[in-house]
């Protein structure tokens, strides 16, 4: 009750934020447990396996886990519950038939009772550290285990989940399973009160990105992008604010001796893509909006400006060189996921600040397969080295390559151990 008051008084203040910010949207009559007739109608009707990812990161890790329960348990359905828009928008796009995708409940007592008994899962997947008190006292008590997949605890996290860990803990309690990605991150757990035998150490099914496709068209999807025959093409991927300015600055500079470099921007929000175009604009170059291309090729003082979801690894595929963003520090750091340019081949450049991804860059690092920087400024000299030199750019992806196949199966690995648990529950 006391949760459910202060869940409720900072769901009050924080609404004007929501809807200056144009996170408002009208799934939040679902997040409260007004579910549509139609929709618990539809979950009635099968059994279910509920998997909860809450943005475009998580349901694009938990792909092959999600195939692979559908692949194991043909007659059941998968639930995947999102919270942001972005991540809504981007798991309809990726699975348009065989998984219901959902608005993930709010952990108000009430709602998420109302959450549980309407789709009755047999087993309740998280992706990454999702912890919520009332939902899983609310799985506890229908028995329905809980397991956490690709479970990480950050080092910039970690100090402020042991200051609560006297809270954290009950709900570690009743948690069947942890998939953990690394031995790291399994000590964090059972330092925080998960039990020592329910902490499983998996790997990170981000490593089982799918790779190109054979008969993947090149030159089509270089056209949608508005990328000539002839052009070199530079992805500034999932960029935070401030980053982009700086790839923009190495842009100008690179391009009196590349003059067919074209630059792509993909925002890691969308929605930022107006701003984006501001600081095009103010750099000197003319931004082109991926959904107004309208077919056009790119010239030379163009900088294309995705604002839509779900493109990035076409984009990767018909790049020739990749930074990844939130990895600069300005102001945000952690970095982004530079697994999926790496599976599909591509030179890889990140910033200093990578500590979301800390066990696969020191993978990467150890192979020689990604060019870290020492600091923003060093941006331009890195593009410029790759692009002089393909025998070292082909190198560089090359070895990559090698630490995503010798890293894959954890996806696979993740299906049995959640299938060890919904088995019993299936018959």
């Amino acid at each position: 009750m006391i949760l459910d008051i202060l869940y409720l008084l900072y769901f009050m203040f924080y609404f004007p934020v929501l809807v200056l910010r144009g996170r408002w949207h009208k799934g939040f009559a679902a997040r409260f447990g007004f579910l549509p007739a139609s929709l618990v109608q539809d979950l009635a009707a099968g059994k279910n396996i509920w998997v909860h990812a809450v943005s475009v990161g998580e349901v694009g890790a938990v792909e092959e886990v999600v195939r692979g329960l559908r692949s194991r348990y043909p007659d059941g359905r998968v639930v995947l519950s999102v919270t942001t828009k972005a991540g809504h928008a981007f798991a309809r796009s990726k699975y348009p038939v065989g998984v219901t995708v959902i608005w993930a409940p709010l952990d108000l007592s009430r709602v998420v009772r109302r959450y549980v008994a309407v789709i009755r899962p047999l087993v309740y997947v998280a992706v990454e550290t999702e912890l919520w008190p009332h939902l899983f006292e609310s799985l506890a008590q229908a028995a329905v285990p809980v397991v956490i997949i690709n479970a990480r605890i950050s080092d910039k996290a970690y100090p402020r989940y042991r200051a609560a860990r006297l809270w954290i803990r009950p709900m570690l309690r009743m948690v069947a399973l942890v998939c953990a990605q690394s031995a790291l991150d399994a000590e964090r757990f059972i330092a925080l009160g998960a039990g020592q035998d329910r902490v499983k150490v998996v790997g990170n099914v981000k490593f089982d990105v799918a790779s190109p496709l054979p008969g993947f068209d090149m030159p089509a999807s270089r056209r949608a992008f508005g990328v000539g025959s002839h052009d070199t093409v530079w992805v500034g991927a999932s960029t935070h604010p401030g980053e982009e300015a700086v790839i923009l600055d190495a842009f100008t500079a690179l391009r009196a001796r590349f003059p067919r470099l074209r630059l792509v921007l993909a925002p890691r929000h969308p929605q930022r893509a107006a701003g984006v175009c501001r600081v095009v604009k103010a750099q000197g170059h003319l931004p082109v909006l991926l959904t107004r291309l309208e077919g056009r090729t790119l010239g030379a003082d163009d900088v294309l400006v995705i604002d839509a979801i779900g493109h990035l690894m076409q984009l990767y595929r018909v790049a020739d060189v990749v930074f990844m963003g939130k990895s600069l520090g300005l102001p945000r750091r952690g970095g982004q996921n530079p697994i999926e340019p790496a599976a599909c081949g591509k030179p890889v450049i990140v910033g200093p600040f990578m500590e979301n991804f800390r066990d696969v860059i020191r993978l990467f690092r150890m192979a020689g397969a990604v060019v870290e920087l020492g600091q923003a400024r060093g941006l331009c000299g890195a593009v410029e080295d790759i692009l002089t030199h393909p025998d070292k750019a082909a190198g560089l992806s090359a070895r990559a390559r090698v630490v995503v196949d010798q890293n894959r199966g954890a996806a696979q690995r993740t299906v049995d151990m959640i299938a060890g648990l919904a088995f019993r529950r299936w018959a």
